[in-house]
């Protein structure tokens, strides 16, 4: 577990200009680290530094990517994740410096309190979306997920982590999604997930959420951004849905000040405080209105795009709210089937097909854009009088196709208005036939 110890006899005493003051336990097993530190700065302040393994950057080409990578996750704001502060080389060492967050992990407090009361865990997995979405945000992934790396401090968790991991590999925002979803299982239950997790502990909507999120097929599983629209139970929050998920993930904190009223507090409970390191190479976009977009420009046609804007995300809260988020929204039985047609739009003129994959019962579902290269997943996020809303994630041709909010209004027993919420110019809008049941 990750608490500070005094310097060994062997460990270094400073980095650059960091003088070290104590070490940071963490995984022994981890062969990518030299170690962690605590370091106080000039101005009485702490940070934790991470000397990396010398085998992490072995070569020019190496160190200039270590170095890129750490410019752009220092240039990001944290929503639920750590602050990178500092990143460099001492000789051949490369080290991380990130904000120190005090406060146990959460393997810790399971261990000292057992599984954690509902209202909780509610809060926590929030919280952990949104560090989650914030990374995949930044064009990152956290690779190495779980329970002791998440930390619990006083305005809420934090994921935190050694390393910048790129999307390399078993190392994708699908794999973040189901170590997230046995996260949030060992929260409520005390113990790890097994083969057959059981996720009727957990109260709407987070156990369809988090069934979701175990699906076996990788494809299947829902970005953390959809996860954690689904959660805040509205599609459009004012503040920014990081910005959101990040305030509702306080009451998960450990001593905790005013904490959200939208979920209740839990009683207080002794446990003991151990200071725990917070060393991300990940932090959080800075995104206080939430620029999400559904389809991106098709590459070689310039100027065809159909894109929604924040201000229109914004302004769109308002209707959205009255959605009851006490129960999870499912797909019901005439809108199962595959749908295909296509969507126009008119400024500028763009026509693509689309094709949209639902299933009875369920809240999730598919979403392909042919023409464009891409595909992503679809989660439902309310019904209000006959319409359904979703949030798009793209998991396949980012690059042509982003996130954004789809509607969907039945036409009878053959057809499904398809709608893209935008802002300032005229949605995006056809109609799809059902193609298969």
């Amino acid at each position: 577990m990750p608490f500070v110890t005094p310097l060994r006899p062997d460990d270094p005493r400073r980095v650059g200009r960091y003088r070290f003051a104590g070490r940071i336990a963490g995984d022994p097993a981890d062969r990518d680290s030299a170690g962690t530190f605590l370091a106080r700065l000039a101005d009485g302040g702490m940070v934790a530094i991470t000397l990396l393994g010398k085998s992490s950057a072995p070569d020019a080409a190496s160190r200039d990517r270590f170095t890129a990578e750490a410019r752009a996750a220092r240039r990001v704001a944290p929503f639920c994740t750590a602050r990178i502060l500092d990143a460099g080389f001492d000789g051949d060492q490369p080290y991380l410096v990130s904000e120190f967050i005090e406060g146990p992990s959460l393997a810790e407090a399971v261990e000292a309190e057992g599984p954690l009361d509902r209202a909780v865990v509610m809060a926590l997995a929030i919280g952990v979306a949104t560090g989650l979405a914030s990374i995949h945000q930044a064009g990152l992934v956290h690779g190495d997920f779980g329970p002791d790396h998440v930390v619990l401090g006083a305005e809420g968790p934090r994921v935190v982590h050694f390393s910048i991991t790129p999307p390399y590999g078993t190392a994708t925002p699908a794999a973040d999604l189901l170590a997230w979803a046995q996260t949030v299982l060992f929260a409520a239950s005390g113990q790890a997930a097994g083969r057959s997790p059981d996720v009727t502990r957990l109260p709407e909507p987070l156990r369809n959420t988090v069934s979701a999120g175990l699906a076996a097929e990788p494809g299947t599983r829902p970005p953390a951004r959809s996860v954690l629209t689904a959660l805040l139970g509205q599609s459009d929050p004012a503040a920014g849905l990081l910005a959101e998920g990040t305030r509702r993930a306080r009451a998960a904190g450990r001593g905790v000040v005013g904490a959200s009223p939208d979920i209740p507090e839990a009683p207080a409970r002794s446990v003991t405080r151990r200071a725990a390191w917070a060393t991300a190479w990940l932090a959080c976009i800075a995104v206080i209105a939430v620029a999400a977009t559904l389809i991106a420009t098709h590459h070689g046609s310039p100027g065809h795009q159909v894109r929604a804007d924040a201000a229109g995300r914004a302004s769109t809260a308002a209707r959205t709210a009255s959605a009851s988020p006490s129960a999870t929204p499912t797909i019901p039985p005439a809108l199962a089937g595959t749908w295909s047609g296509t969507v126009r739009q008119t400024d500028p003129v763009l026509a693509v097909t689309v094709r949209v994959q639902l299933a009875a019962g369920s809240s999730a579902g598919t979403v392909a854009y042919p023409q464009l290269g891409c595909s992503g997943q679809l989660l439902l996020v309310s019904t209000a009088g006959g319409t359904y809303t979703l949030e798009q994630g793209i998991t396949s041709g980012q690059r042509s196709c982003n996130n954004g909010v789809v509607i969907l209004t039945p036409q009878g027993n053959s057809g499904l208005q398809f709608t893209f919420r935008r802002s300032g110019a005229p949605s995006p809008a056809g109609v799809l036939a059902k193609t298969a049941s």
